[in-house]
């Protein structure tokens, strides 16, 4: 016959070191998906920044008489922007214009989109050439 000791089942101890197993299982799993949706947060405020980004270059390069200057502002949902369009130089690999005076210019165009993350500012930055013309 058996004893009543191999009846009995787990003891609190054997049930204590099962809990704090299941218990750091369970952590780590949260803490695997908390950084996956941090990363697809992060991922998904990039792309927006780069739609903003796009529309803003799409809005200026269709534009007939483009004027060299700077504007900014706030899109909205945390995002600010900054457009910057000037004449293209030596810098830009363009010829100094005394050299060979042309009837049509580049314009060199740069956006930057920003926006705040808990981490920091990120920003995202394109920027094109377009041709124009040499009003003098």
């Amino acid at each position: 016959m058996r004893s009543a000791r191999h009846a009995r089942g787990f003891t609190l101890l054997e049930i204590l070191i099962g809990m704090m197993i299941l218990g750091l299982g369970v952590v780590s799993a949260l803490q695997v998906f908390g950084s996956s949706v941090q990363l697809a947060r992060a991922a998904s405020r990039r792309s927006e920044a780069v739609v903003h980004a796009k529309a803003l270059m799409d809005s200026v390069l269709w534009v007939p008489d483009l004027k060299a200057g700077e504007s900014h502002g706030v899109i909205g949902n945390g995002f600010r922007w900054a457009r910057s369009i000037r004449a293209a130089g030596p810098d830009d690999g363009m010829p100094d214009e005394g050299a060979r005076p042309s009837e049509l210019k580049l314009a060199v165009i740069s956006v930057l989109v920003e926006w705040d993350e808990p981490t920091g500012v990120k920003n995202y930055r394109i920027g094109t050439m377009r041709i124009v013309p040499n009003n003098g």
